[in-house]
């Protein structure tokens, strides 16, 4: 046989076999996905390229794999029905994905959720086309392709019949189950912008982000508050800065951004309380000190002055 015609074989036994694995993997992340006794639908886009192509992109196709909780809804297998009727759509970078939420975490690479603020919102309600009244999570499934290094295997779809207020829990079950089966996703976030004096940074914070886990993105772009004690701010829909003091608050901060379906939270360093009024007391005694270190002297005449208890004469002229 032909080297060439040998490679080739290798080649397609190795597709066959990254196509069984990965269909394998999905169909584990499926099975052990916990629906927490709610009426819900998953679902696997699979991401193909184009061989022989210039094209940018990648084909989206609706799989078999798929899974349904134990509370049944119509509306479910409907839209199931209506994804299948068009299954197959190729995303380019400049491709106008429209309402497709599937569609639009392919081409970002970053997974995304329809929440209830958003369904109810007439003014929102954008996506009534597509999911009607339902709610949705599309996270970006990659697998580690050797030689290639991380690439897009498809979408992972989970829609909700009643929409939730966030899909952070969801999206943090998913990714946990995704990295024991090593394939992984772009998790959710939200762009902070945190300015200090004339300076402005800005960093991608994930949903699920703890206190230390802001203060640690801060510090190492500001690296003068790494022995301080930081006061972050942020700041809401209607300007008003708050505290963010602890985990609660952070959470509090984040879920408000994504109530109101804001792109960046601002946020602001403020010098610590403690230790402004340290300083401010620090400063007042050492003007205390001055005041009356001058007092002690008074003057008397152009001869000399007096000091407490003690007059001491300097020569005039």
């Amino acid at each position: 046989m032909e080297p060439i015609y040998a490679l080739w074989f290798l080649f397609m036994d190795y597709m066959s076999y990254s196509d069984a694995k990965l269909d394998s993997r999905v169909k584990r992340v499926f099975h052990k996905y916990d629906f927490q006794g709610e009426s819900g639908l998953l679902q696997f886009w699979e991401c193909s390229t184009h061989e022989g192509t210039n094209d940018i992109g990648c084909s989206l196709t609706l799989t078999d794999q798929f899974c349904m909780s134990n509370i049944h809804d119509n509306r479910l297998l409907d839209y199931r029905t209506r994804c299948f009727d068009n299954s197959n759509r190729f995303i380019g970078q400049q491709t106008n994905v429209g309402i497709w939420f599937a569609g639009r975490a392919a081409q970002t690479g970053v997974a995304d959720h329809r929440t209830r603020h958003v369904v109810f919102n007439q003014d929102l309600n954008q996506y009534i086309d597509e999911a009607s009244g339902m709610g949705q999570l599309v996270v970006p499934v990659y697998f580690n392709h050797p030689g290639a290094g991380m690439k897009l295997a498809g979408i992972i779809e989970h829609i909700t019949t009643q929409p939730k207020e966030s899909y952070i829990a969801d999206f943090n079950q998913i990714h946990n189950l995704l990295m024991r089966e090593n394939l992984s996703s772009m998790y959710m976030g939200k762009t902070i912008k945190v300015k200090y004096n004339h300076h402005i940074v800005k960093f991608r914070l994930p949903f699920s982000a703890k206190l230390p886990d802001l203060k640690k993105q801060v510090t190492m772009r500001f690296k003068e508050w790494e022995s301080k004690t930081l006061c972050i701010k942020y700041e809401d829909t209607n300007r008003n800065r708050h505290s963010i003091l602890s985990d609660h608050e952070l959470e509090f901060c984040i879920a408000e951004s994504i109530s109101s379906r804001t792109s960046v939270i601002r946020m602001y360093i403020e010098e610590n309380l403690t230790e402004k009024s340290l300083k401010v007391g620090q400063r007042k005694r050492h003007l205390s000190q001055n005041k009356r270190q001058n007092m002690n002297f008074i003057e008397f005449g152009k001869e000399g002055m007096v000091s407490k208890g003690k007059v001491q004469i300097m020569p005039s002229g």
